[in-house]
């Protein structure tokens, strides 16, 4: 009996080491699917929707090699150091601030933040509106009894906007400048989501404004709903002449096929910036940036900052933009 008991100990010990390496490889695995994702988004929407979560892959394979380093799993170490390196560098054009290039007659900072139609904390919103000193927001699933509680603002936005009672769309634009209304169209499928449509003055040259809320992706709503319905609104957009603005809740991270189909047919580029915006409950880093700006070639693009929640699930999102010398010469 005492040899055989002699022996456990160390079998014991070589299936613990073998299931910690197996656990590490299974880490490492689930760290490496975003990434593979990004890569191979174009042939399939399951590995579009994987890309969405490269951010988080990138903190956790971080985590992942620190923890593989202090159990002597070195092979496993670099593997996940290699992918957050490499997943960082894939979506560096997306979290970069963009390069402020040329000169501009006039900056412009634009809000947009989705308030969560569950959200109780409007002294919070105000708060941040107010500290944000954006010229122009957008509020997104601001119903009527949350707007109700938007008290205080008047002054300083003396200008609103809204969807007609006839055809609420949950969305308040509220403005320094004053707004001309464009009307508000719905998608064509069966989501029927809203794209509100103004014009504002910025420098004496009008900039047409898009606000935007799209369906959320698989498994929320059919796998390629979102797609069709970003498709359609780069094609609305492409219709508006001159400087345009598309901003909103687009539930899609920057690199996705969603937000492809908007700046490519739209004619718009996004302005980019470090920083996730959903869930608010989680670091900025390991968010998924779903809240979107982008602006036509005519506004340069200056700065994005995503801003401290405010009640929301949501995190604010604040974009500076510049109108070019001479944007508004073909208008």
């Amino acid at each position: 009996m005492l040899p055989s008991g002699c022996r456990a100990g160390p079998d014991m010990q070589k299936l613990l080491q073998s299931l910690l390496s197996l656990f590490l490889l299974t880490l490492l695995l689930l760290c490496a699917m975003p990434l593979l994702g990004f890569w191979g988004r174009s042939l399939h929407w399951t590995l579009d929707l994987a890309s969405h979560f490269i951010l988080p892959a990138v903190i956790a394979a971080c985590a992942l090699s620190i923890l593989a380093g202090l159990v002597q799993r070195v092979w496993t170490g670099a593997g996940a150091l290699a992918i957050a390196i490499t997943a960082s560098l894939s979506v560096s054009a997306w979290t970069s601030t963009p390069r402020q290039d040329g000169d501009v007659l006039q900056n412009l900072s634009v809000m947009q933040f989705n308030v969560w139609f569950r959200n109780s904390d409007t002294a919070q919103v105000i708060e941040t509106i107010k500290r944000s000193k954006a010229d122009l927001v957008v509020l997104i699933e601001a119903l009527p009894p949350f707007r109700q509680q938007l008290v205080g603002l008047e002054q300083i936005y003396p200008y609103k906007l809204s969807c007609p009672d006839s055809d609420p769309c949950g969305m308040l634009v509220l403005s320094k400048v004053p707004l001309e209304a464009r009307g508000v169209k719905r998608t064509e499928d069966d989501y029927r989501s809203p794209i509100l449509s103004f014009v504002t003055n910025v420098a004496a040259c009008p900039v047409t404004v898009h606000a935007v809320h799209l369906v959320r992706p698989f498994p929320f709503e059919a796998p390629e709903a979102q797609l069709q319905q970003a498709r359609e609104v780069g094609r609305i957009v492409s219709e508006f002449p001159g400087p345009k603005i598309v901003l909103g809740d687009f539930n899609a991270a920057p690199w996705s096929r969603t937000m492809q189909a908007v700046t490519s047919m739209g004619g718009v580029s996004l302005v980019s910036g470090a920083g996730g915006t959903w869930p608010a409950w989680l670091p900025r880093q390991m968010r998924i940036p779903i809240d979107h700006v982008a602006a036509s070639p005519e506004l340069r693009l200056l700065k994005r900052e995503v801003l401290p929640p405010a009640g929301s699930d949501h995190a604010p999102v604040l974009a500076r933009l510049g109108v070019a010398p001479g944007a508004c010469v073909a208008n």
